[in-house]
């Protein structure tokens, strides 16, 4: 499910590059100034285009410098020492790391956005949260669309490599651009935060994702998700959870002017006052907020999990643009949302099993929401719940006992048969057959798969989900192949 890089059309130069990297210029041609494109993969370069070559787990971008150069590339970015031996042609700079030098120009990039803005406003507006940051993202550039021309992140592109793509991909005419942030080392949200300084910034959740990566517990993870409220100046935003104690106080690392809630505590700014379920088609929302009369809304999306992201979208467009929505604009704005591929997206089986495919990742939190969900549309269906459960991976210490709490929330939600896919699934697994449900414990997600086509009945509800390296989406398109089957 990764998501391609995107193609841009940002201009560099050798001086412009070697400044905005504290590099050195090898080589600088006065008859071509200017390279348009910058790139990271060596086959996406074009001619008259930029490479930078970054060094990763897999690969080594400069072990392609011959290939970039045969494609007409017209300025190169290297570790030092790598481009003293080049044959004549492309520009070079050299600097001391790459992936710190795509970052850079990225950065360059976006404050040549806001120049050429000139006296019209240039918005950044930055989400991340452990849960729920790319519906709201998605939910916030419909919203901010419909006012002016938005770019947006585009599927997970949200790390070192991800977002620096996605803001060189920023022109004139945008407006507004809408970033999410995503974070698995320390210091990641900070430095992407440097990369594009937001104007407004929104951190929907702290939970323990990926806190194996920044220390091993909450409040490691709350730590890192702050950095984007203390990357705001004094004219900036923050736009925090009211029903997350954890994201409340980061707001003290903040010298934002201004400060805005949401969720469904009563002190919300932002506040989700009434949701009623349309099964299926989502749900219909009452929205109080600070400026305006209360907001009722259709939203497609199922689940409350997504109407809070709904609520944090609006808080955020409110503020990005500096006026007020109206039902219309709203309902325009949602017109076309739908959920992503792995993210809470419904399918409907010919056989007649309705699937909740929420295979993308997983994590305490998002595993607690899909299971309210899954709950919500079984009783709406008068239907048996089913869960096909993957492990959560990246979560250190606290693993062991999440995954006994989630055993507590499969049998909290009323699921009847959860079948696990391995792994430290089988904790939960245990956990929830003391409570009564009826498990499955396979040993791997080929074996869950089959079970889950052999077990599941036509009038089914059934959520999978897992994380990322499980690869759970083997179990949805396993129940869709014996669905066409039937």
């Amino acid at each position: 499910m990764a998501t391609p890089i995107p193609t841009n059309h940002a201009r560099v130069s050798a001086w412009s590059a070697a400044a905005a990297t504290n590099g050195t210029i090898l080589r600088a041609r006065d008859e071509a100034p200017w390279a348009v494109g910058l790139a990271t993969d060596s086959r996406a370069v074009l001619a008259g285009g930029a490479f930078v070559a970054i060094r990763g787990a897999q690969h080594d971008g400069h072990d392609y410098l011959a290939d970039v150069a045969a494609r007409g590339a017209s300025l190169l970015v290297l570790a030092r020492g790598h481009g003293r031996a080049l044959p004549a042609g492309p520009d070079v700079v050299e600097v001391d790391d790459t992936l710190d030098a795509w970052g850079a120009l990225a950065a360059a990039h976006l404050r040549e956005w806001r120049r050429a803005r000139r006296d019209q406003a240039a918005r950044v507006v930055a989400i991340t949260g452990s849960a729920g940051k790319t519906t709201t993202k998605e939910l916030c550039a419909a919203l901010l669309a419909t006012i002016a021309a938005c770019h947006a992140t585009a599927g997970n592109l949200n790390n070192r490599i991800g977002l620096p793509s996605v803001v060189l991909g920023l022109e004139a005419h945008h407006t507004f651009a809408v970033l999410e942030m995503g974070m698995s080392v320390r210091g990641e949200i900070a430095t992407l935060a440097s990369v594009a300084p937001p104007d407004v910034s929104v951190v929907t959740n702290v939970g323990i994702a990926h806190a194996e990566g920044v220390g091993g517990g909450r409040a490691d993870v709350a730590r890192e998700k702050g950095a984007l409220f203390a990357a705001l100046s004094e004219s900036g935003v923050a736009i925090a959870n009211a029903d997350d104690a954890a994201v409340c106080g980061e707001i003290a690392r903040s010298r934002a002017g201004r400060v805005e809630t949401f969720g469904c505590a009563a002190d919300a700014t932002y506040r989700l006052v009434n949701r009623s379920s349309l099964g299926e088609r989502g749900s219909r929302l009452v929205i109080a907020r600070p400026n305006g009369p209360p907001l009722d809304v259709t939203l497609p999306l199922v689940g409350e999990a997504a109407a809070i992201d709904l609520v944090a979208a609006i808080a955020a467009t409110e503020a990005a643009s500096g006026r007020p929505l109206t039902n219309a604009l709203v309902a325009e704005a949602l017109t076309d949302v739908r959920a992503p591929e792995g993210r809470a997206k419904l399918r409907a089986l010919p056989n007649g099993p309705l699937v909740l495919d929420d295979t993308y990742n997983a994590n305490p939190a998002s595993m607690r929401a899909a299971l309210d969900t899954l709950s919500e549309l079984a009783r709406a269906r008068s239907s048996r719940a089913v869960a096909v459960i993957g492990e959560m991976k990246e979560l250190g210490a606290c693993s062991l006992d999440e995954h006994a709490l989630l055993g507590d929330a499969i049998a909290h939600a009323g699921v009847a048969l959860a079948i696990g896919c391995g792994g430290l699934a089988r904790v939960a697994l245990e956990r929830a057959s003391r409570a009564g449900v009826e498990v499955v414990d396979a040993p791997d997600v080929a074996t869950a798969a089959e079970e889950a086509v052999a077990r599941v009945r036509s009038s089914d509800v059934v959520l999978v989900k897992g994380s990322r390296s499980v690869g759970a989406e083997a179990v949805v398109l396993a129940l869709e192949n014996a669905g066409k089957r039937a």
